[in-house]
């Protein structure tokens, strides 16, 4: 790879970074404040037109899933920390150093940047998905299978945002040093 490629890759990853995390994390605050305002409407119109209408559980889940939507980052850190890391950092990865791999650690960090970016955006899909679950009319089949790939992508989205601890514990479990 040449040094204007690796530049240029660098450059990329710094400034899709930076906005992407602001975006992702402007995302979730707003599919949480429509999410909250558009059950609360529904129910209320239902409570109104069906009187006795209990739909309590899946108000009180959906607000809780609008939640941890607006407060994404925190999300991450938990369920980061659910896996025995310290927490979450949305800062740009150096993990490789360049003292020792030069031009290839650049790159290296770049594509571990943009990494932890599409990690943040699979956490949010997959919050998305469980909330999706609480649809009226799902089956229980259809519900299941919402929850069981949004907590999927939410770990997967956990680990990617994490891939350098991630990383040290593979090395350290296989025993492999750079």
């Amino acid at each position: 790879m040449s040094t204007d490629a690796v530049s240029a890759l660098v450059s990329f990853a710094d400034n899709v970074f930076s906005s992407g995390v602001s975006f992702v994390v402007v995302i979730g605050g707003v599919c949480a404040v429509l999410g909250a305002v558009g059950v609360l409407s529904k129910e209320s119109r239902l409570a109104r037109q069906m009187p006795g209408h209990n739909g309590s559980g899946k108000v009180i889940g959906v607000l809780l899933l609008c939640g941890m939507l607006a407060a994404v980052e925190e999300m991450i850190s938990r369920g980061a920390s659910q896996f025995g890391w310290s927490g979450a950092s949305f800062d740009q990865v150096s993990y490789v150093s360049e003292s020792t791999f030069g031009v290839g650690a650049q790159a290296a960090n770049a594509v571990l940047t943009l990494v932890r970016l599409l990690g943040m955006i699979y956490v949010v899909m997959g919050l998305l998905r469980i909330k999706r679950s609480m649809k009226d009319g799902h089956t229980g089949l259809s519900a299941g299978e919402d929850i069981g790939t949004g907590l999927v992508r939410f770990i997967l989205g956990v680990f990617a945002v994490c891939s350098p601890y991630l990383l040290d514990a593979l090395q350290s479990s296989l025993g492999i040093a750079f």
